[in-house]
């Protein structure tokens, strides 16, 4: 991420969490100040739903923050009409919190849910939304209900006409040309699953290429090497409607006469759907990649009703969705048709992979590092935040550390952002902290898959993980959640294993039943996962499926 977008995501950061105290009438000092005078019970605070507010569009946002004093929160649930809505994200930072309070757990004692409620059956009307914790000595706090209101305001705004399509482009000889929008161009595993993907796509000589990003990064420079001009065009508002139009407009008036063929988005978000918008006006069909493991109704939850309304438009009228879990795929087949929903265990170039192993000299890579010859080392890659665990894995380590003191971790993605400081604000409180280490993004990763004795991916929310993929390329065996593509990629106890998301003692179990294991059994599970990454996912293979989708798109837009 550029530093201009990181710079933005933290003031948006900090001015959630000054407005969500602020609504209730004091200074965040002064909330905090007084709730932290019961030094006995669980500090909380709810940010959202407030009182009274109205849930709409089919999905609800909880938030807020929690955590017993001298004790890590092992779970948090919500409650809404008395039903579950499931797990809450825990470990989320909260400065604010920290500042106040001089304890382990304040940095990280944020909470959150972005739930689906097509399965809810409370039906409309006001209902008692309930936080339940518990602690991992087995305290349990109820924060105070709130009561709110589900089904749709009075006085809705009218509904938006949608964009008229213009005329097909026809397809141009000999190759098409397609358009590429994309979020971002910074170092994350679906800007790599682009990359190699385009590169298969112009090696193959499919079409040409020319690519949108919201914002420039490292990647733009491998890009332009493959002979495809990018244009960077910012960040629009997803929650102003005007400036969304606005975007979807200066998108097609910048796109007029390119002669595009079709369209191929990479990420469902804010970024990319005035793309989908855009190439709706253009007349050319869409071939949509989506890794977001959200339900739809998740996804556009906090855009503003029109944008929202556009977005599941632009979803409903993609000509093709491609997904690379099963899981993540029927998410999206009540919104899309499942004829246009396919799922494609996604590319990984292994030869690079490859010479990267052949030379490696683990011992001198341990010594570069400082990480001890004879250490477990557990590494967890990937950008630091809440929807990664990372705190939760420091915790996890904390639990079962004393039974492993060989045991090390490695967490590997460190930013100058909340998320980071408050890993390293428990990291240097935990007894432990000296046999952890926070890593910042780099893009000698591969380094790390070579020195570890296991990856632990701990996501509560991902797809297929890139992580994952290469860490079994390396033979590395995976300890990861079960959650969504991973069960589709890991036989517990054949080609990895698996733990519940979102789950403290969970996790430390899982951790601990891995580092518990002879070497050779480990070594033996990760020789396991290199075949299945050859045979499923071929980057060849993929980008023949991709190509044919394209081509089909492109088949029918000619005719309409």
């Amino acid at each position: 991420m550029s530093d201009g977008a990181e710079r933005l995501n933290g003031l948006r950061w900090r001015l959630r969490a000054t407005r969500a105290l602020w609504r209730r009438g004091a200074s965040p000092e002064g909330v905090l100040a007084d709730v932290g005078r019961k030094r006995s019970e669980p500090v909380t605070q709810l940010d959202k739903p407030e009182a009274g507010a109205w849930v709409e569009g089919g999905a609800i946002s909880v938030a807020g923050w929690l955590f017993f004093p001298q004790a890590a929160t092992a779970r948090i649930e919500v409650f809404l009409g008395g039903r579950s809505l499931g797990p809450a994200r825990i470990g989320a930072p909260r400065m604010d919190v920290a500042r106040i309070w001089d304890d382990p757990h304040a940095a990280a004692a944020g909470f959150e849910l972005d739930a689906d409620l097509g399965g809810w059956d409370g039906g409309e009307g006001e209902h008692d939304l309930l936080v339940v914790a518990t602690s991992v000595s087995g305290e349990r706090h109820e924060m105070e209900p709130v009561r709110v209101r589900v089904g749709t305001p009075p006085e809705k705004p009218g509904k938006l006409p949608p964009p008229a399509a213009r005329t097909g482009t026809p397809a141009s000889a000999p190759r098409p040309h397609v358009l590429v929008v994309t979020h971002q161009l910074t170092l994350g595993g679906a800007q790599l699953y682009l990359l190699d993907l385009l590169r298969e796509l112009v090696r193959t000589e499919t079409a040409t290429f020319t690519m949108v990003s919201s914002f420039d990064g490292p990647l733009r420079a491998e890009v332009e090497a493959l002979g495809i001009p990018v244009h960077i065009n910012g960040l629009a508002p997803y929650d102003d409607t005007s400036s969304h139009i606005g975007r979807v407009e200066e998108l097609v008036a910048w796109g007029e006469g390119r002669g595009f063929d079709a369209a191929l988005l990479n990420t469902a978000s804010a970024w990319t759907i005035p793309g989908a918008e855009a190439a709706a006006e253009l007349g050319i069909p869409v071939v949509w990649a989506i890794h977001e493991s959200f339900p739809p109704s998740v996804l556009v939850a906090d855009f503003s009703p029109e944008v929202r309304e556009r977005a599941e438009r632009a979803l409903a009228s993609a000509a093709a969705l491609v997904f690379e879990a099963e899981a993540t795929k029927r998410l999206y087949e009540p919104v899309a048709g499942a004829e246009r929903c396919h799922m494609y265990p996604y590319g990984l170039d292994l030869e690079p992979i490859d010479a990267h192993r052949e030379q490696f000299d683990g011992a001198a890579a341990r010594r570069a590092a400082e990480i001890p010859a004879d250490a477990e080392l557990v590494v967890c890659v990937g950008t630091v935040e809440p929807r990664k665990a990372q705190v939760m894995l420091a915790q996890a380590f904390d639990m079962v550390a004393a039974r492993h003191p060989r045991a090390w971790v490695a967490f590997v993605g460190g930013r100058e952002d909340p998320n980071t400081e408050a890993l390293h604000r428990y990291v240097e409180a935990s007894p432990q902290g000296e046999r952890m280490r926070i890593i910042p993004i780099t893009p000698e990763v591969e380094t790390w898959y070579g020195m570890a004795d296991v990856l632990v991916c701990a996501s509560d929310i991902e797809s297929t993980p890139r992580t994952v993929l290469e860490a079994m390329a390396w033979e590395t065996p995976v300890l990861g959640t079960r959650v969504f593509g991973l069960p589709e990629l890991i036989a517990d106890g054949e080609t990895g294993w698996l733990c519940e998301p979102r789950d403290l003692p969970a996790l430390a179990a899982g951790l601990d039943r891995v580092l518990s294991l002879p070497a050779e059994e480990r070594r033996r599970i990760g020789a396991a996962g290199r075949p299945l990454v050859e045979e499923r996912h071929s980057l060849e293979g993929y980008g023949q499926e991709i190509a044919a989708l394209l081509e089909k798109a492109v088949a029918a837009g000619s005719t309409r």
